[in-house]
């Protein structure tokens, strides 16, 4: 996997006006089109992780991080905890939230 930044990430907002735009129009869930929306988000989350949350593997095991597109990260002992401090810092959506554990949990997308 390349972590090397392509493109520039999608933020919160613009997710959200792609997501409601698909869903007005009509477009099925399983759609290319909602795949490739989620396929952002996800390449922005990955690359966010191994750039500035694995450093933090051995010293914060078990505890949550989220981390912002530019690279400001927020660490709490639960997911709860750490996604409403990255709203209130980062805004909705603008940050990469997962598990620091050897398999990182993720909070976004479901599919």
């Amino acid at each position: 996997m390349s972590i090397e930044q392509e493109q520039r990430w999608i933020t919160g907002e613009e997710f959200g006006r792609e997501n409601r735009r698909l869903i007005d129009a009509g477009v099925p869930d399983e759609a290319p089109e909602f795949q490739a929306l989620f396929d952002r988000v996800q390449a922005r989350d990955d690359y966010l992780y191994e750039r500035y949350g694995k450093r933090y593997l051995d010293s914060h095991d078990g505890q949550w991080i989220a981390i912002s597109t530019d690279g400001e990260t927020i660490i709490r002992k639960t997911a709860g905890e750490v996604l409403s401090e990255s709203r209130r810092r980062f805004g909705p959506g603008n940050a990469s939230i997962r598990k620091l554990a050897a398999f990182p949990g993720h909070t976004f997308p479901h599919r």
